[in-house]
């Protein structure tokens, strides 16, 4: 919403709104319907049936208002409530209060489970605040980038042999690479892309659909593009740390653990 509507920000600002926590715009609502539909399609095929009852085992979101709303309609399609995951939270995440909890959320968002227990927790990073709002919050590329591993092996201990659909934020292309313990050199995520993986009998991961396009939307705004990461994500300069290199993380962080 706030890319298609430059006065949100500043309004949101004013009557201390978090200017991190945009809604989705009506375009994105429409997007969101289409992504479940193709969602029902493809898990419905993989699964034997286009009407395959509740195949998924989990729809995990970041805890970010725009994308609890993207997962709604899947939420509705498959009649799988929408658990919450701190591990799947955007960049410049700010840990504890700022965000509203999954309490809060299921009361305007009855998808939400609010038993649910995150399998990750994100951590601030020492010296480090938010751009946008000044909180203390986890820094951008290189610890992002650090999650996204623990994230990964985290999935695949919690969730072995299920089939689980996340929504998250386009910097979770890493999450991808860190699955696939491939480089992030090639990785973009389109405006509602698909991304789907596939491992079977505890192997490799291997990926089936590339979710650097979007066909199945009809309609993708111009302030939106297929994004990924570049070299100067984990460049430091100016004196800054934990932007990934200090620490040894470059677009090809995951490769080694291959």
């Amino acid at each position: 919403f706030d890319y298609a509507n430059d006065h949100w920000a500043p309004a949101a600002k004013k009557f201390g709104a978090l200017t991190t926590d945009p809604p989705l715009s009506a375009l994105g609502h429409r997007q969101a319907k289409e992504t479940a539909d193709y969602l029902v399609k493809t898990i419905g095929k993989v699964n034997g049936s286009g009407t395959a009852p509740n195949p998924i085992a989990k729809v995990m979101v970041s805890p970010y208002l725009r994308v609890i709303q993207t997962a709604c309609p899947t939420s509705d399609a498959f009649g799988v409530l929408l658990s919450i995951e701190y591990g799947l939270s955007e960049a410049h995440a700010t840990p504890g209060n700022v965000l509203p909890s999954p309490e809060e959320r299921f009361a305007y968002f009855p998808h939400v489970d609010p038993t649910y227990q995150s399998l990750h927790q994100v951590e601030s990073t020492p010296g480090f605040t938010c751009p946008k709002t000044g909180h203390p919050c986890e820094a951008f590329a290189g610890h992002y980038t650090k999650r996204m591993r623990k994230f990964a092996e985290k999935i695949e201990e919690h969730h072995q042999g299920e089939t689980i659909v996340c929504f998250s934020h386009a910097a979770s292309v890493a999450l991808i690479a860190a699955l696939l313990k491939c480089s992030m050199r090639e990785l973009k995520f389109a405006a509602c892309g698909v991304y789907e993986l596939e491992r079977i009998n505890n192997g490799q991961w291997r990926m089936v659909n590339n979710g650097d396009i979007n066909a199945h939307v009809s309609e993708t705004s111009p302030t939106t593009y297929p994004w990924g990461f570049s070299e100067k994500h984990f460049k430091e300069v100016d004196g800054g740390r934990y932007y990934g290199e200090s620490e040894g993380v470059d677009l090809d962080y995951f490769v080694p653990f291959s």
